[in-house]
């Protein structure tokens, strides 16, 4: 049976599949699975050519495993196989007559979840009508709205399915062009009845759909124009239209909502009841036109105002000054005072603007809103509370690595490894059977396309101490073998691609990167020495505190270690261990050093501690000075390091500062303004000590990795902010998957590092502030709090780097005002200091009106209101020529008024 398989697929007889399966029975036919599995892996394999690239199998070859597959398996083992078998829609037709499989029903009921399908509407009437499928309302919902040549070709279609078109559209967008005058024709001719597609339309709101299906039936109902008559009719659908997740659904009830408000059937009442929820939106648009129908609600009807007016209170969620100076006015007009209404707004009453205050003085206590004031505290980068855990022993570990794989990058991959050098011998008959599972993760892991390059090392690690373990353990770790050869087949059919970089085998000869992954390699091939030579040495480089620092002590205690074992460290293990020591408190582990340390390790930490010394002593590595010296003192020149041979690299990576400026790209429309930042080139040279810097500073590709690089240059991240600006923030409008994700890991490294900025971090904090991503722009903002709450922001710096953009409007102003409006005002007394120096730096940079400068200027006003101070002196001059701007007259002369 096997082999008559076998000979129908070698001998490519594609016509005499379906006979020799006629003849099995269902038990044979199920025998034959393994067997079809391993011929569709064969012939699926890729086979690269000079030029190009095909599969092992012939076209005739893959309809023999094709066929074989859909009669011979169940729905689990067959999967979701919705094109290969029907292309060829008459053999599928012929196979189903003979023996459709009792799955299939399902099977295509299934397809709405695939991404494409190799049959469609007609194919599914078709097989329902042979009894093969009982299509659900889903099934044809979905496949009907793909296909709007169908509707009026069946009768059924216009008189059921259309309705599950309706309740079950497609998910992605399938409403071609032709869709709406389409279905404007059938209405025309009565074949669709209109009042129910109005409905329907109107309930594809509370739908769930996506906002492009949704957005499809509010254009479809826009475009037929409902009469008066008829929205009355459908009140209460669009009542309920309200409560759509979709801005756009809840607009186009508010429209129509808004005409019929003079009618006298309109609902008020329950109208009022959605009004909070409006009032609270996000999206300015839904807030206006809910304010313009409560509106028009009180111009017909002035009675029985207070429960509307009531609900109106909740306009003053919103600090735009438009919606709350809107809302005053109307509650002013049509409003009277009373007890009721004078709770409802006291709910409100901090987040009402000054501005606005005055004109409901009536209805709201106008005192001046006292803020709490908050007790800095003190930024501490190394205390107990950042301490980190390591694994304890054997069987910690191996509950660790799994997290290790999960989360890339370096925090779990210092601590994975520094537990591999201390645990690697422990394993015992009893303890080793912990490792299958993580061999096996491992081996998944580095099995896939794409690997974070931290994974790479680990992964390979982690496979190479599992097979030397299987040496000494073969019994309990029997399996090993067979996953890992199953990962080696794997990998080999991927290896014909040139892009493909091996993975497996001996840790020195992997790819793991390039450059700037270069040191992290050498360290790994260190550490897997140690851990199969037994040495427990430890690593200098392993953190101790959270997110990426080393305690000044532990640095000492470690080469302490190292000097009485008399070992000598990894250069570029030191070189790392330096460049994570937290410089917060080093002055207090002087005289540690003093009593523990000779040599020179004394003299490097010595000089390293202490910020006022001049290096001293031996100069035997190099290496180690030069990192000791660019970390604790970044802007200072050593004249005792001259002859080391380092004056090659340019200063902007020893220093960490870099030359930039927004510029007005005037001939170049696609990017309109763009922050230019110069980033020298540098090409590696071969030393005999050479910086674990220069690995970094090489790398001139583009490296999704770059995020993490700020664990092991913590106190120098000018590097790391200037490529990170380069290569994804040079324009204000980039909307790539793979940049945002770099500059949003940055910012939540940042926000996770707590440490005071310096000029790169106020450049890259000022830039982060105007992105067009929200979460971004969010991180940002509570960076500034924290950085606030701490006494470590510098407004006036940070202020200059977001007006130098603004004035050649890089970004659109309403980022920031929104930001700030949304996150930043009224935190506290000190923050809403902070945030008026920020606004008056950010002023004092712009020359000409900016689109939307009005709003950071009603921004301020509000500001120096709730700080009862004044427009800064240095600003008054620019605010008397901004007046002559119309639209800037007003609040210019109110803040010159101040």
């Amino acid at each position: 049976m096997k082999e008559r398989l076998y000979e129908i697929l070698n001998e490519e007889k594609a016509h005499e599949i379906i006979p020799f399966l006629k003849q099995l029975t269902a038990e044979e036919r199920k025998s034959l699975v393994p067997t079809i599995k391993k011929l569709d892996r064969e012939i699926s394999k890729i086979v690269m050519t000079k030029n190009s690239y095909h599969t092992a199998g012939s076209a005739d070859q893959h309809s023999i495993i094709d066929i074989a597959s859909f009669v011979c398996m169940d729905q689990k083992h067959y999967g979701k196989n919705y094109w290969s078998l029907f292309r060829d829609k008459e053999k599928t037709g012929k196979i189903l007559e003979w023996g459709c499989p009792p799955w299939f029903s399902d099977f295509i009921n299934d397809s709405i979840d695939a991404e494409f399908t190799a049959f469609d509407y007609q194919d599914i009437l078709g097989w329902a009508e042979k009894g093969y499928v009982q299509p659900r309302p889903e099934l044809l919902g979905y496949h009907l709205s793909l296909q709007p040549h169908h509707l009026d070709k069946f009768p059924e279609t216009l008189e059921t399915h259309f309705w599950y078109l309706c309740e079950f559209p497609s998910k992605s967008l399938p409403f071609t062009r032709e869709w709406l005058p389409l279905v404007q024709k059938l209405i025309a001719e009565n074949k669709i009845e209109r009042k129910r597609f109005l409905k329907e339309c109107l309930l594809a709101a509370n739908r769930n759909f996506n906002k492009n299906v949704t957005g499809w039936f509010m254009d479809a109902f826009n475009i037929l124009k409902p009469s008066d008559e008829e929205l009355i009719l459908l009140q209460d659908e669009l009542m309920a239209g309200l409560a759509s997740v979709q801005s756009k659904a809840v607009n186009t009830m508010l429209v129509h909502l808004k005409k019929i408000v003079p009618a006298a059937e309109f609902k008020s009442s329950e109208f009022s009841h959605f009004l909070p929820n409006l009032l609270s939106s996000e999206v300015k648009t839904v807030v206006a036109s809910s304010l313009s129908v409560t509106e028009k609600i009180f111009q017909k009807k002035r009675a029985d105002t207070e429960n509307l007016g009531m609900a109106l209170s909740a306009a003053f969620v919103s600090k735009d000054e438009s919606i709350q100076t809107k809302a005053a006015k109307i509650i002013h007009r049509y409003i009277p005072v009373s007890e009721d209404m004078k709770e409802a707004l006291s709910h409100y009453a901090d987040n009402i603007l000054a501005n606005v205050r005055p004109g409901l003085a009536q209805y709201i206590d106008d005192r001046q809103l006292e803020l709490d004031v908050v007790d800095p505290e003190k930024l501490e980068l190394i205390s107990e509370e950042s301490k980190v855990q390591e694994p304890e022993n054997f069987e910690d570990l191996m509950f660790f690595l799994p997290q290790a794989i999960e989360n890339p990058g370096t925090y779990y991959y210092d601590l994975a490894l520094a537990g591999l050098v201390r645990f690697a011998d422990s394993a015992d008959s009893g303890s080793v059977k912990l490792f299958e599972p993580v061999f096996q993760k491992a081996c998944k892991t580095i099995a896939k396309w794409e690997v974070h390059h931290f994974n790479v090392l680990l992964c390979n690690m982690i496979i190479n101490y599992g097979l030397s373990l299987l040496e000494r353990f073969p019994v309990q770790l029997k399996n090993l073998e067979k996953i890992y050869k199953r990962t080696c087949e794997d990998e080999a059919t991927r290896e014909a691609y040139s892009t493909y970089n091996k993975k497996l085998g001996p840790i020195r000869e992997i790819y793991a990167g390039g450059l700037a992954m270069e040191p992290y390699k050498q360290i790994a091939v260190h550490v897997f020495d140690k851990m199969i030579s037994g040495d427990k040495a430890p690593l200098l480089s392993t953190i101790t505190h959270e997110p990426c620092w080393i305690s000044p002590e532990a640095l000492v205690e470690r080469f302490e270690f190292y000097q009485n074992e008399n070992v000598k460290p990894h250069d570029l293990d030191v070189q790392l261990a330096l460049q994570r020591c937290s410089m917060e408190r080093t002055s207090d582990s002087l005289s540690l050093v003093d009593e523990k340390l000779k040599g020179e390790y004394k003299e490097l930490l010595l000089f390293f501690f202490n910020k006022n010394s001049t290096p001293k002593g031996k100069f035997e590595h190099p290496s180690w000075w030069m990192t000791a010296g660019i970390t604790r003192s970044p802007e200072k020149v050593f004249e005792e390091f001259k002859e080391f041979g380092y004056d090659d690299i340019p200063k902007e990576f020893l220093t960490g500062n870099y030359d930039w400026k927004t510029i007005d790209s005037k001939k170049n429309s696609y990017y309109p303004v763009e922050l230019n930042i110069r980033v020298p080139k540098y090409h590696l040279k071969k030393r005999p000590y050479q910086l674990f810097l220069e690995y970094f500073i090489a790398e001139q590709k583009h490296f999704s990795e770059t995020p993490s690089f700020m664990w092991s240059f913590p106190n120098t991240l000018g590097n790391v902010f200037a490529k990170i600006i380069k290569d994804c923030l040079f324009y204000s409008g980039i909307a790539e998957v793979y940049e945002r994700g770099l500059v949003l890991n940055t910012a939540q490294a940042l926000h996770q590092m707590k440490k005071p900025l310096d000029a790169m971090g106020y450049l890259f904090l000022g830039t982060i502030f105007l992105d067009g991503d929200k979460v971004i722009r969010g991180t940002a903002a509570e960076i500034w709090l924290e950085h606030v709450s701490h006494k470590v922001m510098d407004n006036e710096r940070l202020g200059r780097v977001i007006g130098l953009h603004e004035k050649l409007e890089w970004a659109p102003v309403k980022r920031f005002t929104d930001l700030v409006q949304h996150q930043m005002l009224n935190v506290s007394k000190d923050h809403n200091l902070a945030l008026e120096q920020l606004l008056t730096h950010i002023l004092l940079q712009m020359e000409t009106p900016v689109t939307n400068l009005k709003k950071i200027l009603d921004i301020y006003h509000e500001v120096l209101a709730l700080n009862q101070s004044e427009a800064d002196k240095n600003l008054k001059e620019k605010l008397n020529t901004w007046k002559d701007n119309s639209s800037l007259k007003k609040i210019c002369n109110l803040l010159l008024k101040k």
